[in-house]
């Protein structure tokens, strides 16, 4: 076998091979003899019909076969040979097809994952505060609770909406003569003065009370309060009409012992106190992981250049786009607002999937110079993690790795997370 290897933009490679004219002949012989054991061929026995007769039968059939086999037998040779890690499945483009006697030429484009040269990856270093929590930070909590477990009682018949009080009311919104599913809903339980709703909204029910019917229009902002995030109806003028059914006042619990008794099992106020500030240092905690992590990563990038393939890069970014889209599809933005959207984040996108594929390197690289494997301990907390966040059956969530056959991406992954934590412990070490 020949073989001329021609390095292309970036990682891409084109292989030029030919595969001897022998190795032609053989594979084509040995092909047609396994169907001639097997032909059933009208006048003849069972795998005994002459080969001329198998070859005139099959031979349109079956050469395609032949040469896909051989292609993809002698390219995997090459790449072996060649010591090439290709990214992605190569583009195969042949010289003509088989024919006995001649060799068979064909050449094939990948994209190379680039050998990573570790020059620094010990030298990260962070210091591990102490997660104190003031009390304010525990009543903030409490109140939060408190709220939670906040009841409702039916007022009078002419106790107006204001705020503190909540309202149930039927809603229905249209834009001409369509209704607007986002802008509508039956039995709402609405409280104005918490943003809940749209300020427009707020003001036309405000002073309202159980049995009133309005009818009014509120043009929704770009955005959300208090967000950059695109509101699913901005610049929309919608029309209401709204049905007050009941006012009700909140009768909001003290805190102390008994709503800690109903909070969970706790014996006093001191016990939920307690069990919140150790949360609220949790997740303290985590952030601050979570950032020591980011910083990490950057370091890592910084002190070991390398250039990510774009075929991974382009990937990654697709991948960060369906996450994106989903993500504004449950906020109820349109499609045109999601596509808007996502144009918007394509710099920033490729910027992160860039730095994904690179860290993915860095720390696949580091794993294996250190000898870091993935036990069965680290698969289960994986998981337990992964079933936590999406609500689902870990069991679930292993029988769809399998069927889309992510789990070889799976375990690198968990990999890739014990090579971070090894920079974490050494960092904080």
């Amino acid at each position: 076998m020949k073989i001329e290897i021609e390095n292309l933009k970036g990682h891409f490679k084109k292989l030029s091979i030919e595969i001897p004219a022998d190795e032609v002949s053989r594979k084509v012989e040995e092909h047609f003899k396994s169907i001639q054991k097997q032909a059933d061929i009208k006048g003849f026995r069972k795998g005994k019909a002459p080969m001329n007769m198998i070859r005139e039968t099959y031979g349109q059939q079956e050469m395609p076969r032949i040469t896909q086999d051989l292609v993809g037998q002698f390219l995997n040779k090459a790449i072996v040979e060649k010591e090439l890690s290709p990214v992605a499945n190569p583009s195969i483009n042949l010289e003509g097809g088989i024919i006995e006697g001649a060799p068979l030429k064909f050449t094939a484009e990948l994209e190379n994952l680039p050998k990573i040269e570790l020059k620094e990856f010990d030298g990260f270093k962070a210091e591990k505060p102490e997660f104190k929590v003031d009390d304010s930070e525990v009543l903030d909590t409490l109140k939060r609770i408190q709220d939670q477990m906040t009841t409702l009682k039916k007022g009078s018949d002419d106790l107006t909406i204001a705020p503190g009080l909540v309202a149930k009311m039927d809603y229905e919104g249209t834009e001409g003569d369509e209704k607007v599913g986002a802008a509508s809903q039956a039995d709402a339980l609405v409280e104005i003065g918490n943003g809940q709703l749209v300020e427009g909204f707020e003001k036309a029910v405000n002073g309202l009370k159980a049995g009133d019917k309005k009818e009014f229009d509120v043009t929704f902002p770009e955005k959300q309060e208090g967000s950059d995030e695109p509101h699913p109806l901005g610049g929309k003028t919608i029309h209401f009409k709204v049905e007050i059914k009941e006012v009700n006042e909140k009768v909001i619990p003290e805190i102390d012992d008994e709503l800690a008794k109903k909070a969970g099992p706790f014996e006093n106020l001191d016990q939920l106190k307690e069990a919140v500030s150790k949360e609220v240092a949790g997740q303290k905690e985590e952030a601050f992981r979570q950032e020591t992590q980011e910083k990490a990563i950057e370091w890592l990038i910084s002190k070991n250049p390398v250039e990510a393939p774009e075929t991974l890069v382009n990937q990654q970014i697709q991948n960060l786009a369906i996450e994106a889209g989903m993500q504004l599809q449950n906020m109820g933005l349109a499609q045109d607002q999601i596509e808007t959207r996502l144009k918007e984040w394509e710099s920033d996108m490729t910027s992160r999937a860039n730095n994904q594929v690179k860290s993915s390197l860095l720390l696949g690289a580091i794993a294996k110079e250190k000898n870091i494997q993935v036990a069965d301990e680290d698969i289960r907390k994986e998981l337990g993690r992964m079933a936590t966040q999406t609500r689902r059956n870990p069991d679930d969530i292993v029988k769809d790795m399998q069927e889309k056959n992510m789990i070889p991406g799976f375990m690198r992954q968990v990999q890739e997370m014990k090579a971070l934590e090894w920079i974490l412990e050494n960092a904080m070490s």
